[in-house]
């Protein structure tokens, strides 16, 4: 009898008890606010894409008049040359990608420095990508 009774009084004391989860401190869910939704945070777009590995392709001209274009709108500009690697591709390809591409950027960092950028305002870097991108060199200004 007396279990019985100890196992009422913890059922009468545990019945207004409460599990504390999210729903106990944020009864709706909320979305994003309008003014975020306005104004996403994308990443920036690249100047100029170059594939410098096709010999016919005349991408100088066309890097020239966008060193002269961001060179009028911010006279300090800065530039960096990014070339993409695959992330889900297997290592051996992943090398490949890096020396091509590291070949690539320095072709269009010299290119960049006879237009009259000086190289301490040029930098190279690879970007991960987790598609399969194509041989390219992404030119980018900061």
């Amino acid at each position: 009898m007396r279990r019985a009774g100890s196992a009422l009084a913890v059922l009468a004391l545990l019945g207004g008890c409460k599990l504390i989860d999210q729903r106990t401190f944020e009864r709706a869910p909320t979305g994003p606010a309008a003014a975020q939704l306005a104004r996403p945070d994308l990443p920036p777009l690249p100047l100029l894409t170059i594939n410098p590995s096709k010999p016919d392709a005349d991408w100088r001209t066309a890097l020239a008049d966008a060193v002269l274009a961001a060179g009028a709108r911010k006279p300090d500009v800065s530039f960096e040359v990014v070339t993409p690697i695959p992330t889900s591709a297997k290592q051996p390809v992943q090398d490949d990608y890096a020396r091509n591409g590291q070949a690539d950027a320095q072709v269009v960092a010299t290119a960049l420095q006879s237009d009259g950028v000086l190289p301490e305002r040029i930098s190279l870097r690879f970007q991960g990508d987790p598609g399969a991108p194509a041989r390219e060199v992404r030119l980018y200004v900061r």
